[in-house]
């Protein structure tokens, strides 16, 4: 935890944010056009920098202008060791503050998307000119969208790329398929990239590091510098030693003004992790990362002896808890806060990601009411988790309005997460009463808490509170320690965040994300020997075989960004309304293939008129045509598609699965008996391939 000047302690992600509230960086959507207009944009944050030669970079400067202290400003692994760093003999990197600075403006940009898009693995870029001018600033948008590095790339002139400084919050993918990143770095002429945090991956990890190193270029990695993922025989031990140092020296720091390099450093690779905490717990949980949201009243009432509770929070408290629902996956309530207020559990915007609306019901006491505001799915999507048996009409009634319905043989809360993780989503809000977050916090679902305390009291021995009889300790020392805590005041309320022991820190989560790179996976992404390959999200391993991974796509005179791009659209191709044509130009447009998914279902949903009547049959022969342009011969994605042979299966090829629990048709579906279709295709394409290249 870090504080402000003020003495008020706040999370790395929450001085960012206010470094961005108060004007002293400005965020936008598009890369600057000139360093002047950089300057004038990011304010007092560069304040007295050098305006010529590489700063971060130390061979540049004369020797009148190496640093000869810490106070000048370059930190130096043995200035960290014995509090925070272990011992490397190979660590020799040296950061600059100027460094720091743009690593937390990567940081900055990295966070342009979150609200818009579901959550993945976010990344910002600045890149320096070896004269010290900023050149580009970019983010990447979504999953499966251009990286953020070939964009600056792309922006900047290449007299500025080459001998120049590539800054990025996290380091980028490189893997089969996905070298596009290394290789436009090396040829680039960049001479240095310096990273925030590594890829924590395991197939990532590393990858791009290396590849880089071997083409001459400079890397410098702010994460293992300062967690040092790269221990040796103590193991997992050690990597709890180092992350139980940088939380103590984080405890140190709060209500102190971070002027020092050692907290600069540590401020700044806070603000790294938090960027890409959903990754971070994905990676080392195998789960997404839960964080249970409540607000009471100072006396820690949750609403009153009658149940009322609207409003215990203020204004702008309701509205931080709409942009935290947009930067989730999915939001999770029990039976009882349906029956009882009726929630809409929406983001309040008219555009940006739209999270999926989730209730648990082991019992299915639900209203059936069409009008109830959770089961209007034009809104949003609602799925219904429950067991299987349990009032099979209150099921059938349910799926009848268009909410999914998922049933498990025995319902456990712990399934439910694991579902949530195989469905994809990295950050689930828990929202439910006491008597659901109890038990939640019991399982040892919940890594998070964020409690908006209000200045209000209420009393009565019956009003609830924020955690049930679920859990019920019944001494003092049994309590669960909340760690890593921040607070910030919104208007009259405070908000206070932190882990439960589930996770412990951020510090603690990226080192177990870390030495997940002990089990490493084959090869460079690379099927091996395995008899099944399974696919899904874009940011996942083997992503560049789902059809939300963007490919330029030449097909009918027009370019799509990607498969599910052309598979939208052509919903609604050939049908006799002008406003078809509008729909698809609209879902051409859209930027990720998420996006242009979005927008395709909902006008599917909405305007059912506007859908071609032949689309049941005709969707198998849009999807071929737009998998064999997507894995033409010779292209990144054959590559990897070519890969997926194994000497160990029948026929020497893997099977291929897209492991989609929501769709029975394109991939396995929740029970793993769906038609698999997409895998299906791929498979075909790959094996007519290997068969003409036997002929």
């Amino acid at each position: 935890m870090l504080a402000s000047a003020g003495g008020r302690g706040l999370c790395a992600r929450c001085h960012i944010s206010n470094e961005r509230k108060s004007g002293r960086v400005g965020l936008r959507r598009t890369a600057p056009s000139s360093p002047a207009r950089a300057r004038r944009l990011l304010g007092p944050i560069r304040a007295n920098l050098p305006s010529s030669g590489n700063p971060s970079s130390p061979s540049s400067k004369s020797k009148s202008q190496q640093p000869q202290s810490k106070t000048m400003g370059v930190i130096k692994p043995k200035q960290l060791q014995g509090s925070v760093v272990a011992e490397d003999a190979e660590l020799s990197t040296t950061f600059s503050r100027r460094d720091l600075v743009e690593l937390r403006r990567a940081c900055l940009l990295a966070h342009s998307t979150k609200g818009e898009v579901a959550p993945f693995p976010f990344a910002g870029c600045v890149l320096v000119s070896r004269k010290g001018k900023v050149k580009a600033e970019t983010f990447q948008h979504a999953s499966g969208t251009t990286p953020a590095e070939i964009q600056a790339l792309a922006i900047a002139a290449p007299k500025a790329c080459k001998g120049g400084t590539l800054y990025l919050n996290m380091e980028p993918a490189h893997a089969l398929g996905q070298e596009a990143s290394v290789e436009g770095i090396a040829a680039a002429g960049v001479a240095r990239v310096v990273l925030g945090m590594a890829n924590p991956q395991p197939h990532l990890q590393g990858k791009a590091t290396a590849a880089l190193r071997e083409a001459g270029v400079q890397v410098d990695c702010l994460s293992a510098l300062v967690l040092n993922p790269e221990l040796e025989e103590e193991g997992a031990a050690s990597a709890v030693a180092v992350a139980d140092r940088a939380l103590a020296l984080s405890r140190e720091m709060a209500g102190a003004v971070v002027d020092t390099l050692e907290a600069d450093a540590l401020w700044t690779l806070k603000g790294c992790l938090e960027t890409n905490e959903d990754l971070l717990h994905c990676v080392a949980k195998a789960r997404p990362l839960c964080v249970l949201k409540y607000a009471m009243t100072i006396d820690g009432k949750t609403a009153s002896v009658s149940g009322h509770s609207a409003w215990i929070s203020g204004t702008d408290s309701r509205k931080r808890v709409y942009e935290q629902r947009a930067e989730c996956d999915c939001v999770v309530v029990g039976g009882e806060t349906v029956r009882s207020d009726n929630p809409k559990l929406t983001t309040r915007q008219q555009e940006g990601h739209v999270p999926t609306r989730v209730v648990i019901s082991r019992t299915m006491n639900l209203p059936l009411d069409p009008t109830c505001n959770l089961w209007d799915t034009g809104v949003a999507p609602s799925l219904v988790i429950t067991e299987k048996g349990v009032r099979p009409e209150a099921q059938r009634a349910l799926q009848e309005l268009g909410v999914e319905v998922v049933a498990f043989e025995k319902l456990s809360l712990a399934k439910v997460v694991d579902h949530l993780y195989d469905r994809g989503y990295m950050r689930v809000l828990w929202e439910c009463g006491g008597m659901l977050a109890g038990p939640a916090i019991a399982a040892g679902v919940v890594n998070k808490v964020m409690c908006f305390v209000a200045p209000k009291v209420i009393g009565g021995d019956g009003a609830p509170s924020p955690v049930g009889d679920g859990l019920g300790l019944e001494k003092m020392s049994e309590a669960l320690d909340v760690t890593d805590v921040s607070y910030e005041q919104i208007s009259q309320d405070v908000l206070a965040t932190g882990y439960l022991p589930t996770s412990t820190s951020i510090f603690h989560v990226a080192s177990e994300a870390y030495g997940k790179s002990a089990n490493p996976v084959a090869g460079n992404g690379a099927a091996g020997d395995a008899e099944e390959v399974t696919f899904y999200k874009a940011w996942r391993k083997y992503g560049m075989l789902s059809n939300f991974y963007c490919v330029d796509l030449d097909i009918g005179g027009r370019t799509w960004r990607s498969v599910e791009h052309y598979y939208q659209a052509m919903k609604f191709s050939g049908v006799g309304f002008a406003e078809t044509t509008y729909v698809m130009d609209e879902i051409a447009a859209q930027v990720s293939a998420e996006e242009a998914a979005r927008l395709g279902r909902s006008v599917q949903q909405t305007k059912p008129h506007l859908v071609r009547g032949d689309w049941g049959q005709a969707k198998l022969e849009v999807m071929r045509e737009a998998l064999e342009v997507k894995f033409a011969r010779g292209s990144p994605a054959w590559r990897l598609l070519r890969s997926t042979c194994s000497s160990e299966s029948e026929a020497g090829l893997c099977k291929l699965i897209e492991y989609s629990p929501r769709d029975a048709f394109w991939g396995n579906g929740f029970d793993g008996r769906g038609l698999n279709w997409l895998g299906t295709m791929l498979m075909e394409i790959r094996d007519q391939d290997a068969s003409n290249d036997e002929a």
